[in-house]
Order: structure tokens, then sequence, then C-alpha cells
């Protein structure tokens, strides 16, 4: 049996189309192996999101020539947005055979074994190529890429240039693949995207999607993943507050909670929108609600100001955790060029001071849950000799005492707070 090693790096989206990937592959008689291990192809899935991830990419693709050296027979195989975005530079890391566009990498017949497949521009493609699968490959947790692509160019993101243009997976294809998923035995399934909120099928949007999976598959957990703040809509707001199957999960990406930063970033909105958008949420929803922001620390001529004003917002919101990221400069983005770049030392201790807030915001938002009593549900992810532990719908990593069978579907409280998580009474 020949062996294929596939490495993702990156967001959920990477990681749904390297699992699509991995089941095309063993339909075709591959054994999947560690990326460490000895393959016959190598596929490198990678991430432009920061210039960590361009490094990591590049380091990644340089391990699987240095195994091609050793045997010319080795395919390596390289995807992703850092290959999308800079093929020219993927193409002088050494003798990669094939450099597969994003939008045709979940297809292998495509390009797998095919010589006249070549790499298209990812600003041509309009529509999505869809890709049922029928399992995630080590997951409990069924994620599907519902929408691809954005065009808000915000001035210091890459992803568009990786992405190419705003374009969603048909109604109909959604539905046919979480009844497949479903029916091989998953009971949560998270939509997921590049910018969700922009899923349009024609007339229907993903508050008009929503509507019809929460109460087409009302047995099965659903989760959204990120959704841009100007992307909320009353409407939105209101299917999920009907609904008895979403989770109790929200994240938003606000990247500051500085006007003037947010103006410089070219943001579709301002911190009273936010202030607006939460309040929102608490009372259509309820007030037990996980909200977790995204923020960026050091973006070009934040000042001490533009970042207390940040660190205020997000603090007196009380929200359930930060993903905090260091700015790192993209090519080819507005934000690079600009003249007032902060010092990796200042970035530093920002990103600082917004971690320990973090830990803050956690803490707040656990011993809030568990003096509520709030009900959590999860699906039991692993069991291990002495415990059960899986992700709750509120976003808390729960352990339990007692030995559950992975898939099981579970509804408890919590009972204490511990370093990662809560314990449960059940």
């Amino acid at each position: 049996m020949k062996k294929a090693a596939v490495a993702t790096l990156g967001c959920k989206v990477n990681q749904v189309e390297s699992n699509a990937i991995i089941e095309q592959l063993k339909e075709k008689g591959y054994e999947i192996v560690n990326i460490n291990s000895d393959a016959d192809i190598y596929l490198i899935n990678t991430c432009t999101v920061t210039n960590r991830t361009d490094y990591k990419s590049r380091n990644l693709i340089r391990k699987a020539l240095s195994a091609k050296f050793n045997n010319p027979e080795i395919k390596v195989i390289v995807t992703g947005c850092y290959s999308q975005k800079e093929k020219d530079e993927v193409a002088k890391l050494g003798d990669v055979d094939l450099i597969v566009d994003n939008s045709n990498k979940v297809d292998l017949d495509r390009w797998l074994n095919n010589p006249s497949y070549s790499f298209e521009n990812i600003h041509t493609h309009n529509s999505m190529v869809a890709k049922n699968i029928k399992s995630m490959h080590d997951r409990t947790r069924a994620f599907i890429k519902i929408q691809d692509g954005c065009n808000y160019y915000c001035t210091y993101c890459a992803v568009p240039y990786g992405r190419g243009n705003p374009r969603s997976l048909s109604y109909v294809d959604v539905l046919k693949q979480i009844d497949m998923l479903i029916s091989n035995g998953y009971k949560e399934v998270v939509l997921t995207g590049v910018n969700l909120g922009l899923y349009k099928d024609g007339k229907t949007t993903l508050t008009d999607l929503l509507y019809v999976v929460t109460n087409k598959f009302k047995d099965t957990l659903i989760r959204l993943s990120s959704i841009e703040p100007d992307l909320w809509t009353d409407r939105l707001i209101e299917c999920i507050s009907e609904s008895q199957n979403v989770c109790h999960h929200f994240h938003i990406p606000i990247q500051s909670g500085s006007n003037d930063v947010l103006y410089r970033m070219e943001r579709r909105y301002k911190r009273d929108d936010i202030l607006r958008l939460i309040d929102k949420l608490r009372c259509g929803i309820g007030n037990d609600i996980a909200i977790g922001f995204d923020v960026i620390c050091g973006f070009p001529g934040e000042n001490d100001k533009e970042i207390y004003e940040s660190y205020k917002l997000i603090e007196g919101l009380e929200i359930s955790y930060l993903h905090i990221f260091s700015y790192s400069k993209r090519s080819k983005t507005p934000a690079a060029q600009m003249y007032n770049q902060i010092n990796s030392d200042v970035i530093k201790s920002r990103v600082l001071l917004m971690s320990e807030l973090n830990i803050k915001l956690s803490r707040n938002y656990i011993q809030k849950v568990i003096e509520n009593k709030t009900q959590l549900r999860c699906i039991i992810e692993k069991t291990r000799q002495n415990y059960s532990t899986a992700l709750s719908d509120h976003y808390i990593r729960i352990y339990s005492n007692k030995i559950h069978k992975v898939n099981d579907f579970l509804s408890c409280t919590a009972e204490k707070p511990l370093r990662d998580g809560v314990r449960i009474n059940g």
C-alpha cells in the first residue's frame, strides 16, 4: 500500500479541505501517515495569515524536499494560501512536483496524476467545488466548509489574495453534506467559511440556511465559526434565539476596540457597533453565551491610547476569551507600506497585556457558568482510563470522572474550575 503524509497549517477551512483530500487519498488506496514518517506523497497545505505561518509552510516544504532528495520517487505537492499567493517563492524552494491552486485542491482527480493540470488564478473562480465527505479524519465534530473567499481587503490581511472572491456552496449541497455526516454518526456540525457571514446561494443567506438546518436536523448540535461584526443581523440573532440546537458560542473578529485603528485597518464598523452587537446577542439569545474576540496587537501607528481603548472595551464587555495576534507585515497589503510600524518588543508587551486580560476573562466566565448552573451540552471526544473529555456548546472544555463512550451526547453542569476547563457533575 502506498503512503501519503498530509500536513495542514492555519484555519479550520484549511483543515476541512485537508480532510477532503485525505478521504480521497484513502479511496485511492493510500495509507495516511504522519508527516514525519516515510511516505510516497508529501502534501503540504500552507497558510499565509502571518509571517510565522509563511515560515512554517516553507519549513515543512523543505523537510519534504529533503526526503525527496534521498528518494527521487517521492512526490512533493504544495497547496494552500501561501502557495496561492507566493507560487514563485514555493517553486524556488526546490524540486516541488506540483503546486495546486486553492480552488481545485479538494478535487484530486483534477490534479493527482493528471499531466494536463495547470495552476489557476484564484480570482477567476466564482463557484465552489462540491466534494461530499463521509467522515472527519481523527475528529468527533464534523466541519463543513460552506463558504470561501473574501472581498473585504482589510489593510492588514493577505487572505483575499490567497482565497479570491466570495463564493458559497449551494444550499442543496450543504444539506446533502450534513445529512451524509449525520448518517455516519456525527452529532455536532460546525458551519465554517473564510468569511462565513457572506454565505449566499442565490437569495438564500446564512440566516435562511440556518433556519432550515436547525429545523431539519433537530437532534444535531450546530456550531457557527467566526462571523464578522458587521454581518450579524437582527434576523440571524432571532434565528439562533428560536433554535434549540445552535451552540451558544460565537466568535467575532473585532481586531481592535479603537476607532482610529479600525479606520486604518479599513474595518466596516466602529467600537459603538461592537457594544451594540454584544448587547443584542445577550438580550436576544442569553446572558450566559460564550463570546470570543480576535484582537491584533501592534497594528502600524497603534499608540498607548489606542491599545488602552481596546483593552477597556474588551474588559468592560466581560466576554469569554480572546484570540490574540501580533501584527505581521504581509506582502501586497497596504498596512505593510504604512510608515509607523511598531517595534517588536512593544508588540510583545501588548500581547502580554492582552494575554493577562484573557486569563481574567476566561476565569470570570467559567465562574459565572458554575454559579448560574448553566446547562452545558457536548459530544464526548476522548475517553481515557479515568476520565472523559469534550468541548461544550459554550466553548468550555469539560472533564468527567465517569467513563463515557466516544460520541456520546452529554448534558451537564459545571462543578469546579480546572486549569483548562471545568469538572462536571456527570
